[in-house]
């Protein structure tokens, strides 16, 4: 991926995170205080259940739909962006260490599937009620969506740190266009 393409789907992807944090702001409360992080990593239908209690109550329910439709556009966009940016900063120079990188840029894809099935679990839940079964699932999925943006985002940040310590910062990410 070319640095502009990059560059669009970064921007996106911090323009729709904003929007995220901004909706979900409402959803945190001294009882949900990771917001729908929390509801994501819930994995039992007691934790479920309380969030979507406390937020019935708070009246702000409805926030959370909207977060999780907000974040089908998110979801469609940051896979793309965290794959671009490893193909960026990736060399062919054959050691371990790129190596993974190709491996990373090609599972880091794997988000896509996960994040649509944790939103379409959440979702389920705060439309029908929560259940143990969907809140374990949505938090399978958001645990392994998560690693793999972690671990990506190490990869990205190791493969900066490795081209300033060689003195190549200034080719850090390549600006073909």
């Amino acid at each position: 991926m070319r640095f502009f393409g990059w560059l669009f789907l970064a921007t996106l992807s911090l323009v729709l995170m904003v929007q995220l944090r901004l909706i979900d702001g409402a959803l945190a409360s001294p009882d949900t205080p990771w917001g729908i992080v929390g509801f994501e990593l819930a994995f039992t239908r007691e934790r479920a259940a309380a969030m979507i209690a406390v937020w019935s109550s708070m009246g702000v329910t409805e926030s959370a739909l909207v977060s999780l439709g907000v974040d089908v556009a998110f979801l469609l966009v940051y896979p793309f962006m965290f794959r671009g940016l490893v193909q960026l900063l990736r060399r062919d120079d054959g050691s371990g260490f790129q190596r993974l990188g190709v491996r990373l840029s090609a599972a880091v894809l794997v988000c896509l599937p996960l994040d649509v099935l944790e939103n379409a679990l959440l979702w389920r839940m705060l439309d029908g009620g929560a259940s143990t079964p969907l809140a374990m699932a949505a938090g399978v999925a958001a645990s392994l969506k998560f690693l793999l943006v972690v671990v990506t985002a190490a990869w990205c940040g190791a493969a900066l740190m490795r081209r300033f310590a060689r003195g190549d910062g200034r080719t850090a990410v390549g600006t073909d266009s």
